[in-house]
């Protein structure tokens, strides 16, 4: 039986987060037909995407061999009933030549063909949402850079942003595994089947599973909320987080989780304020025409490749219109409705990190009594 490797690497803000969220929670529930898998190897229980298989390729700290590794889904997929394995991360658009390849010769040693789903955004709307995203996410690493200009964001963005140029990208993916079945998509909405992204990635990848309607998409954040976690980020970097992790495999990628929850919070009180009707634009007209005259080349590759006009889908777009206030007139107890929201999430650990934490430390504490046992019953031989 030939097997398939379906490979969703995004790219970012096209929707991956809902059709994550859709097939971890289908597998989860149980609800996936039995020739399709969505494994937790890579990506553990506790998340909806294979962040870890990405960082074993590049030899990332935050690798954590406990979530799973690509030598442990090969043998899943050469072993398993399944007759397509999908796996999802936007990280994956970060991937270099040789990380695609290794990904080829992990298919080959699995017995499967690698089929590669890749969504493109036209540059401007995804240039605004991300940098939207980097000041959100709050991440310690990155606390130095919140106040640096928007249009200098391509230079000092925490991630390579060549990845804009998708016509290259794609080359890339064509060139390090030649058999590949590559299925480029435009994310754009009216482009979408049923407008609605689920619905398009299990169209696009042929899987038996109905998904019109499923899924929902990250709520928006309006200027607000963007600006507030602006001044927060040093403040979450200052936090004494470190030290209530002791234990767990990776303390950097458990922090990270810890975030995640405390920002799903800080989202949910900054919309009940209704800092959130209206999304963050920090793009202007003259700086999208910019991007647009930038990536032309690129986007017209992408159309040829992909069989869709690309070039002409975004030119014909509208964008909206610049949006960001003066912060200092944002009401201060609204302000300190959100900051104090965050300062406790800070010195309080979450339910299911606590968790994650304890079981890390029992299993140290069972690793040394092992250990300590073996060391006995050699002194007494």
């Amino acid at each position: 039986m030939q097997k398939t490797l379906i490979v969703h690497s995004g790219t970012f803000k096209t929707g991956s987060t809902a059709i994550q969220t859709f097939l971890a929670r289908a597998d989860r529930e149980g609800k996936l037909p039995p020739e399709v898998a969505y494994p937790t190897i890579g990506r553990g229980t506790h998340s909806v995407q294979h962040q870890n298989l990405y960082s074993q390729l590049l030899g990332e700290v935050l690798f954590t061999p406990a979530l799973g590794t690509w030598e442990q889904l090969v043998e899943s997929i050469a072993s398993g009933s399944a007759e397509t394995t999908v796996i999802s991360c936007e990280s994956f658009s970060l991937l270099k030549p040789e990380h695609i390849s290794a990904i080829g010769d992990y298919a080959r040693q699995a017995g499967a063909k690698v089929r590669w789903v890749h969504y493109v955004r036209d540059q401007a709307t995804f240039y605004n949402a991300f940098y939207v995203e980097r000041l959100m996410v709050m991440r310690p690493e990155h606390a130095e850079l919140v106040d640096l200009p928007f249009e200098e964001f391509r230079e000092w963005s925490p991630l390579d942003m060549s990845f804009l140029h998708y016509g290259q990208f794609a080359d890339t993916i064509t060139s390090a595994i030649p058999d590949v079945d590559l299925r480029l998509r435009p994310f754009i909405r009216k482009e979408l089947r049923d407008g609605n992204a689920v619905a398009d990635f299990l169209s696009t990848c042929e899987l038996p599973i109905q998904g019109s309607g499923a899924g929902s998409s990250n709520v928006g954040s309006g200027w607000r909320t963007v600006e507030t976690a602006r001044h927060l980020a040093p403040i979450v970097a200052a936090a004494p987080m470190r030290g209530r992790l002791r234990g767990v495999d990776s303390w950097k990628a458990t922090r990270l989780r810890w975030i995640q929850i405390l920002r799903g919070e800080f989202v949910t009180r900054a919309t009940q304020l209704g800092w959130n009707d209206v999304s963050a634009v920090y793009m202007t007209p003259e700086f999208r025409r910019e991007l647009l005259d930038d990536y032309r080349e690129d986007n017209l590759l992408i159309g040829k490749l992909g069989g869709f006009s690309f070039t002409d889908m975004i030119e014909n777009s509208t964008f909206p219109d610049y949006n960001i206030g003066d912060y200092a007139e944002i009401p201060g107890d609204e302000v300190m409705q959100v900051v104090k929201l965050v300062m406790q999430g800070l010195h309080t650990i979450p339910e299911e990190i606590q968790q994650e934490v304890e079981e890390a430390r029992a299993r140290r504490r069972e690793a040394e009594a092992r250990r300590q046992g073996r060391l006995r019953r050699l002194l007494r031989r």
